[in-house]
């Protein structure tokens, strides 16, 4: 099946309308959008271990026995 698309009009061949939609797959990738899930500051901050850690010194100095949920096991 040839298909013109929507946004360059070039034509392209697919066995059947893709779920996007008449538009080429060029022109889907630039719509694309690969964002930060937690926001900048959690992706370039300390790492979870790291956090982790600091959570559990924390808690010794306040006097409180703190251990990871992953230590229970």
């Amino acid at each position: 099946m040839n298909i013109t698309c929507k946004s360059c009009e070039k034509n392209f061949i697919a066995d059947e309308i893709p779920r996007r939609g008449e538009v080429c797959f060029s022109c889907h990738v630039k719509t694309v959008r690969l964002g930060f899930t937690y926001g900048k500051d959690d992706f370039h901050g300390p790492t979870v271990r790291e956090r982790q850690q600091k959570q559990v010194a924390d808690a010794a100095a306040n006097g409180i026995t703190a251990e990871p949920v992953t230590n229970w096991m």
